[in-house]
């Protein structure tokens, strides 16, 4: 099981966001069409129904190419419709920037029952890497709604963080900082260089994991969980490295349903290689989704028996691991199924220093 317990659909709900974050992909792509920019709420309606059809599942999750509370109107439009589809069995997650005002915070206080919200350090870090589209910092308000949520009983709250390469060293502070903010649970992930952002240097991802380990330790001192996706799976043995492999639908804000975040928009913006991860598309006229059986044959033939005879044969943490993350890994290789080196040498130097099969983990992020 492992990661992919967390079956859920996505609603990547809005193109459209408040920062300028200075290693986000998606400004660099083609310019968004206006009408690509917020879901269309039938769209969102009819992907929810079908999802829930097919999977026991009761979870949604917001998120988006851009930030999800810009479009907050159809939020809570889709939280409303879901629960009128599902009951009080709905859960909610989302993955926000956390720059949103106080109306907003109440609603997520009330509704949200997991939040992830992105900060990547104190101030001189966040507002460094992720600024206000005007220049503005925006540290002030999200670490006033971190404050606040970190202090919320009923809901599961964690920080995701995106750590450069000059702040590798700094994990163990960061996850001391999170602390003091009454943190629980912080995800990690460095920058990542693609086709899909070439202005991104690329950093070490085995430096970077040699620095999570001291971290990570840290942290189960100070009663907090760190994660990384390298580590996603290091709690039990796995067929798939997470629900983008069942697939889970991810809807997006221009029409199609992709299996993963880094599949953000349908063919028009995505890079090729990314491509392969969509594989679904509204019908607006006959108000339906057309979904393509063999791209989701192809999806979920991304596993650990077809792995073990090709690119991952004789490795030891084959089913600790499966591959990797099917989005990070395909912008690099541009094969579905072949791994980057650099993501097993971490992944093999994490399992020498992590011990695995503890349990499971506390939270699961993304």
């Amino acid at each position: 099981m492992g990661h992919v317990r967390k079956q859920m659909i996505s609603f990547l709900v809005s193109a459209r966001c408040d920062l300028n974050c200075y290693y986000c992909y998606v400004p660099k792509m083609r310019k968004i069409d206006p009408n690509d920019e917020v879901i269309d709420i039938e769209f969102a309606i009819v992907g929810m129904k079908d999802f829930f059809e097919q999977n026991k599942s009761r979870k949604i999750r917001f998120f988006g190419a851009g930030e999800p509370t810009t479009a907050f109107d159809i939020m809570k439009e889709i939280r409303n419709k879901t629960f009128e589809f599902v009951g009080n069995n709905l859960e909610v997650e989302l993955q926000t920037n956390g720059y949103f005002s106080a109306q907003i915070a109440d609603w997520v206080e009330k509704y949200v029952n997991t939040l992830w919200i992105s900060c990547d350090g104190p101030p001189e870090i966040q507002d460094k890497q992720r600024p206000v589209k005007e220049g503005k910092r925006s540290s002030q308000v999200v670490l006033h709604n971190i404050e606040r949520f970190s202090q919320c009983p009923n809901m599961q709250f964690g920080i995701r963080v995106t750590v450069s390469e000059e702040n590798f060293s700094k994990q163990v502070e960061l996850i001391e900082y999170f602390h003091e903010l009454g943190v629980r649970y912080v995800c990690m992930a460095p920058t990542y260089a693609s086709t899909a952002n070439p202005d991104i240097t690329s950093p070490s991802l085995l430096e970077f994991a040699r620095y999570f380990v001291p971290a990570f330790l840290k942290a189960k001192e100070l009663r907090m969980f760190y994660q990384t996706h390298l580590i996603v799976n290091f709690d039990e043995k796995v067929g798939v490295y997470c629900r983008a492999c069942t697939p889970c639908p991810h809807l997006t804000s221009d029409g199609y349903v992709s299996c993963c975040d880094w599949a953000l928009f349908g063919p028009k913006y995505l890079p090729g290689p990314l491509q392969q991860l969509v594989y679904g598309r509204w019908d607006k006229k006959k108000k339906l989704i057309i979904y393509d059986k063999e791209k989701i044959t192809r999806i979920q033939a991304r596993n650990t028996k077809t792995l073990e005879t090709g690119a991952c044969s004789n490795c030891k943490i084959l089913y600790h691991c499966a591959g990797g993350c099917i989005g990070k890994t395909i912008v690099i290789t541009e094969d579905l199924y072949r791994p980057t080196i650099e993501w097993c040498e971490a992944t093999r130097y994490l399992a020498e220093k992590i011990p695995l099969n503890q349990g499971l983990f506390p939270c699961l992020h993304s």
